[in-house]
């Protein structure tokens, strides 16, 4: 690693910014609202193609280009290197689900990655199904890559393993969308599958945790957030109604929360056109999740916090959303300004999002810590 690399380590900063995370999860005020900026200058993907989603080369000098520029804006972002490009490919690839890789990447922490293919023409075909061995579909792969990754980096880099997937849409893309089908007819047998992904998740990550030294009772999430239990990325509960959401998968992660200490912490996205917040409601109303993870999740912060408050924090900000306030309010400076202020001294609140140069992100940071300066609006 160069040398510069390493004169960013900062002990006692990543000390911090895990403090402030760990405060604003838990509803302790600290007059602060985290912001982490990640930076992700598409021309450090110039070149990067999915042909080669197995090597783990030209991702990781992809993603330790990014953890440098990041780094020099020093934003509230824990140090890490996340092998964020095989989607939901582990978990489905290991009940035997071959993988859609398209043609080529893009420079997004993002990425979706290969699209699984569905494994099960009928829900009868789980009956009496069992776990898959540790060593099924890309495992030794992912396994290779990931000490590919422990072994280049110093120990203050946290190396995060592929983006757990939530049980449901693990359950979903093995079935396809026959599944919400399945989901009322054969509701035993559909909730089974489910709860099947849920444990084979588990040991997933009890076993690539050996390779990366995480401990379990720590969770940083692939974006560089010390989180409140495992976060889950269950993006197809957008495609549920609560009462669903409440049978099928709260169970699950009630699971998961058992078997992986942690109070939960559960990613879906929203876009511009499609909120989806139908869903908070039940996660207020669930004791077994501390976490709401979704893009535009801070609006619905500002719209709720005495419902969410001491009962669910959010994780918010990434994706479109930057995009969405400098146009909604002219500018990101002015939606600080304005935001800042009125929720520094609430908590419950972390923001994330990426910029694609070191300039931008140190603007952006500059902005968000002189709004903190601001005395309280109204």
């Amino acid at each position: 690693m160069s040398l510069d690399f390493q004169l960013m380590h900062n002990q006692a900063r990543f000390d911090e910014i895990a403090r402030l995370h760990g405060n604003a999860f838990n509803w302790r005020p600290q007059g602060r609202i985290p912001l982490g900026i990640h930076v992700v200058d598409p021309e450090h993907a110039r070149g990067l193609s999915y042909s080669e989603w197995l090597n783990p080369e030209p991702f990781f000098e992809y993603q330790a280009k990014v953890l440098q520029d990041t780094l020099a804006v020093g934003s509230d972002l824990l140090p890490c290197v996340a092998i964020n490009h095989f989607g939901d490919a582990v978990l489905t690839s290991m009940f035997g689900a071959e993988q859609f890789v398209p043609d080529e990447t893009s420079a997004s922490l993002q990425d979706v990655g290969p699209t699984p293919l569905p494994v099960f023409s009928c829900i009868e075909e789980t009956e009496g199904m069992e776990l898959p061995p540790l060593d099924a579909g890309i495992m030794p792969r992912v396994r290779e890559m990931v000490s590919y990754y422990r072994d280049r980096l110093p120990d203050w880099v946290h190396v995060i393993a592929p983006m757990p997937t939530g049980p449901f849409s693990a359950a979903l893309e093995l079935r396809g969308f026959d599944f919400l089908t399945d989901m009322v007819e054969t509701p035993k047998l559909s909730a089974r599958l489910i709860e099947m992904c849920a444990r084979l998740q588990v040991e997933v990550e009890k076993d690539i945790r050996k390779l990366t030294g995480e401990p379990l009772l720590r969770h940083v999430t692939n974006f560089g957030i010390l989180g409140a239990g495992l976060r889950l990325g269950d993006d197809s509960i957008v495609n549920l109604s609560p009462s669903m959401i409440r049978d099928f998968c709260l169970p699950a992660y009630s699971l998961i929360n058992q078997l992986i200490d942690g109070a939960g912490h559960i990613h879906f996205c929203s876009l511009p056109h499609s909120r989806f917040e139908h869903i908070y409601m039940v996660f207020i109303e669930a004791d077994i999740v501390s976490v709401i993870s979704s893009q535009f999740g801070f609006e619905y912060y500002e719209k709720h916090l005495d419902e969410l408050r001491g009962r669910l924090a959010v994780e918010s900000f990434y994706g479109d959303a930057l995009g969405y306030v400098r146009k909604d309010h002219g500018s990101f400076i002015d939606w600080a300004d304005e935001f800042v202020p009125r929720y520094k001294d609430q908590s419950g609140l972390v923001l994330y999002c990426t910029v694609e140069s070191v300039e931008e992100g140190k603007e952006l940071w500059s902005i968000w810590k002189k709004a903190h300066a601001f005395g309280i609006m109204h």
